[in-house]
Formats: structure tokens, sequence, C-alpha cells
């Protein structure tokens, strides 16, 4: 996986094999602090890779997500767009997760703090 923001690429490989057929791939990016972030790979629900990144981003893309294909440039430098994905989608999930109470707790102090 090579998770381009700006041209900062982190690249997080599977230490899991794909197995042929069916498969559940994951990607979970959790947000650090300041701007980094952590990208932890799943394969059938078994840990894979993880990696950290400099530059989280903060909205997907500004043209929607390509799913199977690049309809721009591409992302990595390991390929050539648009390299479509020649299997069989069944499902693309991308669920947005709450911020631990914690980030909540803080960024209120820090709101009640700016109105003083």
């Amino acid at each position: 996986m090579d998770y381009n923001a700006f041209d900062d690429h982190t690249v997080v490989e599977s230490g899991v094999a794909i197995p042929e057929g069916d498969a559940t791939l994951a990607v979970r990016f959790r947000r650090g602090p300041g701007r980094t972030g952590t990208i932890d790979l799943a394969v059938d629900g078994e840990d894979a890779g993880s990696g950290e990144t400099t530059l989280f981003m903060r909205m997907i893309s500004s043209v929607g997500s390509s799913i199977g294909f690049d309809h721009g440039s591409a992302v990595s430098a390991r390929y050539r767009a648009p390299f479509r994905f020649t299997g069989q989608l069944h499902e693309v999930v991308i669920q947005l997760v709450a911020r631990a109470a914690e980030d909540t707790a803080e960024a209120d102090a820090r709101m009640q703090m700016s109105r003083q």
C-alpha cells in the first residue's frame, strides 16, 4: 500500500500472503499528534503490516475516490495509471470513526480557552 500525501509517500507492505479467491483486505488510518498518523493493514482479520506517516490528510480526495483504478496520475511510482484491478470487488467500505474521548475533551478545553 502506498499512501501518497502530496508526494510524501508512506509504503506499507503486507507480511501476510493474500490468499487466492475471496479475501477481506483492510486498511486503517488513525490520526496521531499534529499531522502524523498510523496506517495498519489486515488480511482476513489478521494483522499484516503497519507504518507511520508524517502527513496525515484530512480528506479523501477533492475529486472523489478511485476504486479499482487511478482516474488521474498514478498514486505510486511502482506502476503506471490507470492500472485497472482485474479481479472482482464485492464491497468497499469507508468508515469514519469518532475520535477517542480524551481527544474530544482536549479539543473542548482548547475551544473554551480560545473564548477567554
